[in-house]
């Protein structure tokens, strides 16, 4: 129980000002947010941290971690974490408390926070997550429910220690890398909005001409776009620009 109470302690200081909330049922929350997180296998949960537990888990955690929903819940989850990875998860979520406490209004449920880390398997083996959270509902009292999203990133053989970003939505700011900082640094646009929407497909491992349909452009179109995302992130290949994609938010 000590590690749950370190996250209540952390979770005490969620915002207790916001004021509207987002009126959707939890199958039109899912649709809302859930097209953006298809880069790998995952499911997802709903989450309060009022009373730290998973209202709901979805049936894919047993097809990742061998778990039924009703055998996953908070416990499992930091007793199973990487020790290494531990100190991260604690100092992300107290980031995240930090990040959200400082928006105003109007950005509260604008934004999601990213960050990867190892989580133990029921058979024991270690796989790398990246756990995507939305805050879907801010309790009066202080406390939040959020979306999360686990996504399994192990067949991208993601090594080093984990990443934290805030990525905008609606046309909000990102913050990227958060964890190189001590204060929160706007991030200006890597990509032009095409590049961003090609991006995603990539990421989802469309093929050029499969993506070229999609959008209606032609293969060279979309070459053209594939090199210019290669030269602006840096990456030398597409395996390499799938793992800095995902680890820096900018799907």
């Amino acid at each position: 129980m000590d590690k749950i109470n370190k996250l209540r302690d952390i979770w005490d200081s969620i915002s207790k000002v916001v004021n509207e909330q987002i009126d959707l049922s939890q199958k039109e929350l899912i649709n809302r947010y859930m097209d953006v997180f298809h880069f790998g296998e995952y499911f997802y949960v709903i989450f309060n941290t009022r009373t730290t537990e998973m209202e709901y888990v979805s049936p894919n955690v047993e097809n990742i971690f061998s778990y039924t929903p009703d055998d996953f819940y908070l416990q499992v989850v930091m007793n199973n974490i990487h020790p290494e990875d531990l100190p991260y998860y604690y100092h992300y979520e107290q980031s995240a408390v930090r990040f959200f406490s400082g928006l105003e209004g109007d950005l509260f449920f604008k934004y999601k926070f990213a960050y990867d880390y190892r989580l133990k398997t029921r058979e024991g083996s270690y796989k790398r997550v990246q756990q995507q959270i939305v805050p879907i509902y801010y309790f009066p009292k202080g406390g939040v429910r959020t979306l999360g999203i686990f996504t399994d990133l192990t067949h991208l053989n993601i090594t080093g220690v984990p990443k934290l970003s805030f990525i905008g939505m609606q046309g909000a700011p990102s913050y990227y890398n958060v964890h190189q900082n001590d204060e929160f640094m706007q991030s200006l646009n890597v990509f032009s909005k095409k590049e961003q929407e090609i991006l995603g497909f990539v990421v989802q491992g469309l093929t050029s001409e499969a993506i070229a349909q999609k959008v209606e452009r032609s293969i060279h179109t979309i070459r053209n776009h594939r090199k210019h995302i290669l030269e602006k992130s840096g990456c030398e290949n597409v395996q390499e620009l799938l793992v800095k994609a995902v680890r820096e938010g900018w799907v």
